[in-house]
């Protein structure tokens, strides 16, 4: 018959110790939040690494509220984003954070950055050599007819 009662003394004694008055943690204010663990804090605007049409572009300045009416790089903002790079409002330029100029950039065999031209129809390119073609794709780059010339598509000297 004790064996009801000394439950249910031990089930008010464990309740109310859970509760009890204890020192109650101070509250976090926003200024001392900090990062989630396991998340790295978002660099500052002015540290992002940014690109424009034709490739790095200075630091990214904070935007301008006024900013002159100018046609936005629709064909440029567009390569960012399907690259699956965001877009950032630096200044009053639009920028990104991925280099998408990388893709037109080509290298010959003598190393010199060259513009990927359509490949023409009405010439074959001359045979590259074979130190080029091993070099361009030892390194994961490939081989492209621009205009009427083999270029590589990364810089295969560095």
């Amino acid at each position: 018959m004790h064996r009801p009662r000394l439950r249910a003394v031990l089930a008010l004694a464990v309740l109310s110790g859970c509760g009890g008055a204890g020192p109650t943690p101070a509250p976090v204010r926003p200024a001392e939040a900090t990062a989630a663990p396991g998340k790295p804090e978002a660099p500052s605007k002015s540290a992002l690494v940014v690109f424009d049409e034709k490739g790095p572009a200075p630091s990214c300045a904070p935007p301008k509220a006024e900013c002159p009416d100018a046609a936005p790089p629709t064909a440029f903002l567009d390569r960012c984003r399907l690259a699956g790079f965001r877009v950032r409002q630096c200044g009053c330029d639009q920028r990104c954070t991925g280099d998408v100029s990388a893709g037109g950039r080509h290298y010959d065999a003598a190393g010199q950055l060259r513009e990927c031209a359509p490949a023409r129809s009405d010439c074959t390119p001359p045979q590259a050599s074979a130190a080029f073609q091993d070099g361009c794709t030892e390194r994961g780059f490939k081989l492209e007819v621009c205009g009427c010339e083999w270029l590589c598509s990364g810089d295969f000297r560095k």
